[in-house]
């Protein structure tokens, strides 16, 4: 994601807006890991739950989980999941 060409451009600019919008600037996100993961939910359970496991991680790492910690115990209940 980070390295597309529009990324500094419009991706980066957009995504520091909203996230001072939401009163989250400054929150480390490593936007590549989020994709990893969704594309996980999105191929083991189904393409429909890939926000949704978005913000499921956002409220994990809210209540003190590492971004890591979230996205993997994700990954770990998809694989094959849900179909």
């Amino acid at each position: 994601m980070t390295r597309q060409e529009d990324w500094s451009t419009t991706l980066r600019p957009w995504l520091d807006r909203a996230a001072a919008s939401l009163g989250v600037d400054g929150v480390d996100l490593d936007v590549d890991r989020v994709h990893v993961m969704t594309g996980v939910v999105a191929d083991g359970v189904q393409r429909s739950m890939a926000p949704i496991s978005a913000f499921l991680v956002g409220a994990a790492v809210a209540r003190g989980a590492s971004l890591e910690e979230a996205c993997a115990a994700v990954e770990g209940v998809s694989h094959g999941g849900g179909r």
